[in-house]
């Protein structure tokens, strides 16, 4: 037993003898791992790669690292838009001219899509993506739009503009703050300028709504100018194009991902918050090309909408479009003035049968007297005189009588 004392004693001296370091902390297997046993981590040696395997040791990760690098591997991308080749169009095909700023340009190529098979229908990119109608030192659309209708000779104008006019208005006398006052009254007469010049071209024109941006103020900014565009082009007989809700959550609040054409869950909207990826140009197109077609603009596509023009397609809460209709309607123009949209004409409206039991239903609501004998036939009619001979009821030994037999209770009792 004393001898195992001093044995112990000559090696603790000859441990705390040795010099202390990197070296000898960083040896496996030294001598308190000798003493006491263990497995601890040790720290790599100077120059080493970490996560790189030392000599002896295998490459193989332990499960726990598995696992954090299987959780951290990219979700699967989405599915590559499908990219249509547009056809020759014939040299009579209908021209529908798309005119306005960047996203403007995405719509005319979400149109060239939505028609890319239709030899009777060409689309016009003929948009300026630093334009609008604020700096119009840059593009005035006002003055360049004669010459560029002389140029192009559409058949229908497609309208989107405003993304870029968040911005001081010029004046003589200073800027104008943007949503200010006076900002407010100087682009009005600036769309109302615009709208005019739009109205004496003799086209159909489609002024298409902007949509919700990510930021707050941006989209603020958005649904007050959509709101002069929509007073000031259905003041001229324009249809405007409202796509709000195509791009809105419930709340009508901005989503970067929602339905496509197909119905199925995509990125619509780009990383800035502002223009489209390819499946949202294509469901933005589809507003105006469900318009076009209701119009007469498209040729083999709207053939359904011509004989029905109040047959409508709709984006159902699934995402898929489905068609609505047919309504019979009692006011608007025959399905004959769908041809004369295009020409500028106004459709002349046959005059309501006043007689018409649809007329008297729907519009004075008076519905059309039940047939003798229906369920629903209330009318009051006399009672029959009964031919039947009268007979009596025994109750407790007492003949009792019907009422119009006994006379009125004053007859005898046989």
């Amino acid at each position: 037993m004393r001898q195992s004392l001093v044995r112990l004693a000559l090696l603790l001296l000859v441990a705390f003898a040795l010099p202390a370091g990197d070296a000898f902390a960083q040896t496996r297997g030294g001598f308190f791992e000798r003493l006491f046993g263990g497995d601890r981590e040790v720290a790599p040696p100077p120059g080493a790669i970490p996560g790189q395997p030392r000599s002896g040791q295998s490459g193989r990760a332990a499960p726990s690292q598995q696992r954090k690098k299987q959780a951290t591997t990219a979700a699967p991308a989405e599915p590559v838009f499908p990219v249509a080749d547009i056809e020759p169009k014939d040299a009579d095909a209908r021209k529908v001219l798309v005119i306005g700023d960047f996203v403007a340009g995405g719509l005319a190529w979400g149109l060239d899509q939505a028609f890319a098979d239709d030899p009777k229908l060409a689309v016009l990119d003929n948009t300026d993506g630093s334009s609008g109608l604020v700096r119009d030192d840059h593009y005035d659309w006002t003055a360049s739009l004669p010459d560029l209708l002389a140029e192009t000779r559409p058949d229908a104008i497609v309208v989107m503009i405003g993304i870029n006019d968040r911005q001081p208005i010029r004046t003589g006398d200073g800027n104008l703050a943007v949503r200010s006052d006076g900002w407010d009254a100087a682009y009005a007469a600036r769309v109302e300028r615009f709208v005019t010049a739009l109205k004496a071209a003799g086209k159909p024109v489609f002024w298409v709504g902007e949509p919700p941006l990510r930021s707050t103020d941006g989209s603020a900014d958005m649904a007050f100018i959509n709101t002069v565009f929509k007073e000031k082009a259905e003041a001229a007989g324009m249809r405007f194009v409202d796509i709000w809700d195509g791009f809105a959550d419930e709340d009508g609040k901005f989503v970067s991902r929602g339905p496509d054409m197909d119905g199925q869950v995509r990125q619509l909207r780009s990383g800035d918050g502002i223009n489209f990826t390819k499946s949202g140009r294509r469901k933005l197109a589809f507003y105006v090309e469900r318009e076009l077609d209701s119009a007469g603009s498209g040729a083999a596509a709207g053939t359904a909408a011509l004989l029905n023009p109040n047959e409508t397609i709709e984006i159902g809460a699934d995402g898929k479009p489905r068609t609505v209709g047919p309504v019979v309607s009692l006011t608007d123009p025959p399905p004959a003035a769908a041809d004369t949209a295009l020409a500028g004409a106004a459709p002349a409206v046959e005059p309501t049968n006043a007689a018409d039991p649809v007329y008297k239903l729907t519009v004075e609501g008076v519905a059309a007297p039940a047939p003798p004998g229906r369920a629903d036939d209330f009318t009051w009619k006399a009672p029959r005189p009964s031919t039947e001979p009268v007979t009596g009821s025994v109750v407790d030994g007492v003949i009792i009588l019907p009422v119009a037999a006994a006379g009125g209770g004053d007859a005898p009792v046989k």
